[in-house]
Formats: C-alpha cells, structure tokens, sequence
C-alpha cells in the first residue's frame, strides 16, 4: 500500500497510511477511544468506531468498510486530541466529463464497474477486486486516466474522516452573537442584528443551503423555513440525521431559526438540507467526496440555492469538490453566482480545505470579547482555537452560541435549543445568513460583491486595521454590509 499515488489540482500526491487492524477486535474492545489516543498523537492513526456500522447504502457502496483491515492516512493529529482529521482510500474513483470511449477504456483496461452516476458528469467507478489489490486499482485507473487528458477530472474516492467539534460545558446568558450586553465580554462585540433587522429579516425567495450531517426539518422552528431537503448518505427522501447528529440542526437554527427568543439571523429567508455527512458514533463524521461533490452540486442547481453554507472541512484537495464548487460559485443564480461560505476549522492551524479555496468565504472565529477565538483567549476555551492563513476572510462569532438542537435527548441539550454550540462552524452559518440579507434587499449582486460587501464592512480587530492571516479583515458586521448595499 505505499506509495500510492493521485491527482489533484494538477499536481501528484502520495497517499501514506497505515493500517488500523481488525474491525472485529475494535468492535470487542471495552474502550472506544482511551488509552490509544496517545498512539494517534504519536502519528498512528486510529479510528476507534466500527466503519462497518455506517448506514446500508454507505455500506454497500464500498468494500472496504467490509475487510478486516481498513487503512488510513491522517492529514491532521494533535498531541491533546489526536487524531483531527483523516482519509480512507477505497476501491472507487471519481471521474468526472468522461466520454463513452473513455469509459469503455477503464472497463476494459481495468475492469471497473460504474457504481452510481452524478449530475454535471460525474461517474464512480469501482474496481473488481477485494481488499489491497482493489485500492490500488483504484489508484492505478484514476491516474491513468487522468495522465490520458481526456476527463474533467479523475482521483481515488476518498472517504473523510473529521472529529466533530466540541460543545461549550457552559452556555451563554443571553444569544451574544445577535446583541452583546457586555457581561461578560465587551459591548457590541457582535454583529449587530437588531440593527439589520431595521433595514431587513430577509425574504423568502432567497435560499440558504445548510451541507452537513442532516437538519431536523420538522423542528418547529425550522420546518416553515424548509424549501427542499435532501440525504446523500442514506438516499432517503429527508435530510433529517441519525443519533446524536445534531450539528446541522444548530448550523440551520443560526440562519434562519423562527423564535423570539433564540432567532436566527436572517429568519425570514428560505432554507435548503442537503445531508453529506454521519457521525460514526465515536466523536467522528463520515463522508465520501463523490456524494459531497453531487450534493453541492444539487444545492445550487436543483434546490437553486444562492447561499451554501459549509462547516466542514479538513484532508487534501480533490479536483471533484473544488469544481463543484467552482460550478456554484460562476453558474448559480443564473450566472450571478451562488456565494459559497465555508469555516476555516478549529484546530488553531492553517485554514482547511476547502476554506483554502479561493472565491469562497472563508470564516474563523471570534468570541465576547472581540478577540480571534484561541486556546488561551478570554473565554477559558482551551481545547480548540479558530484556523488561521491567507485565504481567511473575516471572522464571526463562535463561542457558547443560542440555536436549536435536535428534538429528544439525544442533542446537546434535552431541549430543542442549545446555547453550547461552539466553533467555526457556528461562526459560518452568520456570514451566509448575512449573505442572505444581502441577496434579499439587492439579489441582482454578484456573488463577488456579496463577498466584497462582507469583508469590506467587517470591524477591524487588528491592530493596524488592515486585514492579517489571522483575524482577516475583521468581525462580522452584518449592519454595515446591509447599509453599504443598499447605497451600492
């Protein structure tokens, strides 16, 4: 398995990754995680849940959640956490634009098999053969094919492996992000909502499209909202999630909740579910770039979203994503463009992708008081801080934040709200609900004066008032941006 090699932005990568052991023997263990995440810092990576117990279509799409052994290259480990995130190989690729001549090439050449077929082109592909000699098959077709310089496209279908982020132990008094009192922290670190609110809540022609591990669309508060709804990992015809899968509930509640007391940002606007992702039961999501790439490509094409909201991210760039993303960015809303905002991660490292993209928005996190969210900043957070480098845009809010939680028990909360949700991926969903407002008072902009009306409004929080690698060029300010589009 060394040695393995793939394309990517016109570059070749070498996937290094080591083998986990038998499925069997983790399923036996009496302890998930314990005592080897001490292994995992030590670059050994390990998932402790069962991939095999992932949902009957994940399943039976790849072989490898069904061998003995399954491998794994980690793209990100940290010494207190171990491991960040990671990357599966399996026996599928991804082709995207291949011609019939083409595809009858690979068939005879290699002897795949086309699994399912996406929209704008894109084909997965699976190798005949079981265990290490499908994966490098695998390997081997995308890169021939590649090489030959007749597809859009053409890489190993990775699945991704990224730690969920982890909830505040304590919530805040009152929704901050909308309207901060000051206790704690500094008055008017927020992004001034009721001041947005007095030039407008939205309106509903315009979609924000929510990609993560499902959105409880029957939520009292989010169901008039929802427009369309779809799920990429078990094909149902919802999006709601599985379990404990509560983080895109709370990414949805912070755009477009309908409560007068846990609101929303843009609650008048309409909002899109399209679930690419599950929690693996360990602390882990689960997803495969083919459906992730067919999903952003459905939100901007068949749901028309002029929004797409992305809190996820981590592992090498793959030629699938980043035209998906190209194609929303430059084709949705009828060739305005849709804009694309996506959380920078939480690992106090350089951004992830696919925040390191460039023309999309990509958002760290700030906290009460104004500071870039780190281990050691005000808040007493000290496991997690906001990604950081060049393509940072701006920051928002992202510490013990108000938004819905799941319906039962099994969310952050035993309500339907929480006030613990934390991270980039709370600071994201502000930015496209900005976003939002904006295309609702001007939807004749341009997804790039979107993104220009953004970053140029933000309140600077570094000390030269310029942008840096670190803040970008600012927090959040969501009544600035309205102001400057309506006199743009």
């Amino acid at each position: 398995m060394a040695g393995l090699q793939f394309y990517s932005g016109g570059r070749l990568h070498t996937f290094r990754g080591s083998t986990l052991g038998s499925l069997e023997r983790r399923r036996a263990s009496s302890t998930r995680m314990g005592p080897m995440a001490a292994a995992t810092a030590a670059s050994v990576p390990a998932i402790f849940g069962s991939l095999d117990a992932q949902s009957k279509r994940l399943a039976s799409r790849f072989q490898t959640l069904h061998e003995s052994e399954v491998r794994v290259m980690p793209t990100r480990t940290e010494p207190d956490a171990g491991l960040v995130t990671a990357m599966v190989p399996t026996e599928t690729i991804f082709i995207e634009e291949a011609s019939k001549t083409e595809l009858r090439w690979l068939k005879s050449e290699f002897g795949l098999e086309t699994v399912a077929e996406g929209r704008e082109g894109k084909i997965l592909l699976r190798a005949p053969e079981s265990g290490d000699a499908a994966i490098e098959t695998a390997f081997e077709a995308a890169r021939a094919c590649f090489e030959r310089g007749n597809v859009a496209a053409a890489h190993p279908n990775f699945l991704r492996l990224m730690r969920r982020p982890q909830p505040s132990s304590a919530g805040a008094d009152t929704p901050w992000h909308l309207d901060n009192p000051g206790n704690p922290g500094l008055f008017g670190a927020d992004v001034h909502a009721h001041a947005a609110w007095t030039i407008t809540k939205g309106d509903a022609s315009i979609r924000v499209a929510i990609l993560d591990e499902g959105v409880d669309t029957e939520h009292t508060r989010l169901k008039p909202a929802v427009v369309a709804e779809k799920d990429f990992v078990d094909d149902n015809s919802h999006a709601r999630p599985d379990g404990d899968d509560a983080h895109g509930t709370a990414c949805a509640g912070i755009v477009c909740s309908r409560d007068s007391k846990v609101s929303g940002l843009a609650p008048d606007v309409s909002l899109v579910a399209a679930r690419i992702a599950k929690g693996d039961g360990n602390g882990f999501w689960i997803f495969d770039d083919f459906a992730t790439a067919d999903a952003i490509d459905w939100c901007w094409e068949d749901a028309e979203s002029d929004v797409l909201s992305n809190s996820w991210g981590g592992g090498p760039e793959v030629d699938g994503i980043t035209r998906a993303f190209e194609r929303a960015r430059t084709q949705g809303r009828d060739g305005k463009g849709s804009v694309v905002v996506v959380a920078a991660g939480n690992s106090e490292s350089p951004v992830f992708y696919p925040g390191t993209l460039s023309g999309v928005l990509t958002v760290g996190a700030s906290n009460q008081w104004d500071e870039r969210k780190t281990k050691t900043s005000q808040d007493g957070e000290d496991w997690w801080g906001s990604n950081y480098g060049s393509t940072l845009d701006l920051l928002a809010p992202g510490v013990r934040i108000a938004t819905t939680d799941i319906r039962g028990s099994h969310g952050y909360s035993s309500t339907m709200f929480t006030d613990t949700f934390n991270g980039t991926s709370s600071a994201t969903p502000m930015v496209a609900a900005c976003a939002a407002l904006i295309l609702s008072l001007r939807p004749d902009l341009t997804e790039g004066e979107v993104r220009d009306l953004i970053t140029s409004t933000a309140d600077p929080l570094a000390p030269s008032g310029r942008r840096n690698n670190f803040v970008g060029h600012g927090r959040l300010n969501c009544y600035a941006a309205l102001r400057a589009a309506r006199r743009r």
